[in-house]
């Protein structure tokens, strides 16, 4: 994917899906979800490999969303259209001749060998732009002329009629680039990411709640529809990874208040978990529930994760039980189709198997910084994190309530915490090891 053209090698993002199996020719159409959840994705694999690359991609997917993406008032809109001027695909191809002449012949060629520029093209006689085909690595000298390449060509597509934009703020899609921004941001060092997702929150919190309730779409200074499950569990993730990543309580507050209008208006206190739309919305023929994913995670699939995390951080045992009903609601469909499930099961092993990671230091010493940033590089998704003062009280239930007066990182997988780690090499040698030695058979 990071080589073909559903990747945008000049505007940086991803199209929403190809229709090829070489991910080659894409559906020119670009979603704000898609993107939230490709950046956490690559700044995941990251930060398990250091890929240039995939640190390149998530560089390329702020940057787009930044430029194109920031709708009028606050927040991300929604999506950018395949078409313009009635073809789709229009504003991203190109002919080999019209790369020729803005590079200039001795660029050209090297551009054309790298991104499978032909003179007949390879989609109806236009170029999308890709490297599937290129065997030979360009040289670092190469890849700095190939990007600056890049930008001239970027420049120069800036000039074509645009495609159009769906610029609603939806909370849920928001949601999910929020939490993107916030993790992917504190993995890679990349503070402004953090203060962008900042930025997105506080205009939701502002902008789309109403007497506390969250609402669903914004367009045109207009908060309208009663928020549904989705828009709370994206917004709660988001809320908890943003505390994760800023220490900041605030935002434990909001998911915690959430995650209380859920169990007061959406869940279902017969048949356990939770409801698509609440009850006191408006009446429809079958008030759904669900756990299957779509294009983004299923509501109830992703909160049983987040609930469990909450459950971690405040020492509240409500959070798990819900946690747990959603997994035991569900559990019966995984014996019929395990596909739409993965959202689930993900959670589960939040639920089950959980890496509680605190970090104890003066929040203002360089050496506390550097271990909240090797922790956040090195602990799986299925964590709980949070950095404190020495001396703060975590809840009674956590594992290392009892160390808080000595400094450093403590790695806790389920009751059993490491000796407090002090250096950042050290960090991801300790998780390794006893993630493999408390899950057997896994690496």
């Amino acid at each position: 994917m990071a080589l073909g053209g559903i990747r945008d090698h000049l505007g940086g993002g991803f199209a929403r899906y190809t229709v090829d199996a070489r991910w080659l020719v894409p559906h020119f159409e670009k979603m704000l979800y898609d993107n939230a959840q490709l950046l956490r994705l690559y700044a995941h694999a990251w930060a398990e490999t250091e890929s240039p690359l995939y640190r390149r991609i998530c560089r390329e997917i702020v940057a787009w969303t930044r430029r194109e993406m920031m709708a009028p008032d606050g927040g991300f809109a929604s999506s950018l259209d395949a078409d313009s001027e009635g073809e789709e695909g229009r504003f991203y191809v190109w002919t080999a001749e019209e790369i020729r002449r803005v590079l200039g012949e001795e660029d050209f060629l090297l551009f054309a060998r790298v991104f499978d520029v032909t003179s007949g093209g390879n989609w109806e006689g236009k170029t999308i732009l890709n490297r599937l085909s290129c065997d030979q690595l360009p040289s670092t000298e190469e890849e700095a002329r190939l990007d600056a390449m890049r930008a001239t060509l970027h420049a120069v597509r800036e000039g074509r009629i645009r495609p159009g934009r769906d610029d609603k703020v939806l909370a849920d899609w928001n949601g999910l680039m929020i939490a993107a921004l916030a993790d992917a941001g504190r993995m890679m060092d990349e503070p402004d990411w953090i203060a962008l997702a900042e930025e997105t929150f506080a205009f939701i919190v502002e902008a789309m709640t109403r007497d506390g309730r969250l609402l669903h779409s914004y367009r045109q200074g207009q908060a309208r529809h009663a928020a549904t499950l989705d828009d709370h569990a994206f917004m709660i993730e988001a809320a908890v990874t943003l505390y994760e990543a800023t220490a900041d309580s605030a935002y434990l507050d909001w998911a915690t208040h959430w995650a209380d209008v859920l169990d007061t208006h959406y869940r279902d206190g017969d048949g356990g978990a939770y409801f698509f739309t609440a009850d006191d919305a408006e009446a429809l023929i079958v008030r759904t529930k669900s756990c299957s994913d779509a294009s983004t995670p299923s509501g109830n699939g992703m909160l049983a994760g987040t609930l469990a995390r909450l459950h971690l951080l405040t020492g509240d045992s409500l959070y798990r039980e819900r946690a747990e009903e959603i997994a035991a609601t569900f559990a019966p469909l995984v014996h019929r189709n395990v596909f739409p499930l993965t959202a689930l099961f993900c959670s589960w092993e939040t639920i089950e198997r959980p890496a509680q990671v605190t970090v104890i230091g003066d929040p203002d010493d360089p050496d506390t910084e550097k271990l909240l940033a090797a922790a956040h590089r090195a602990a799986p998704p299925s964590r709980a994190l949070q950095a404190i003062s020495p001396g703060t009280a975590l809840p009674e239930t956590h594992p290392a309530a009892d160390k808080v007066e000595k400094s450093g990182v403590y790695i806790c997988i389920g009751p059993s915490c490491s000796l407090p780690v002090s250096k950042e090499e050290a960090i991801r040698l300790d998780f390794a090891q006893r993630w493999k030695t408390t899950n057997p058979g896994r690496g």
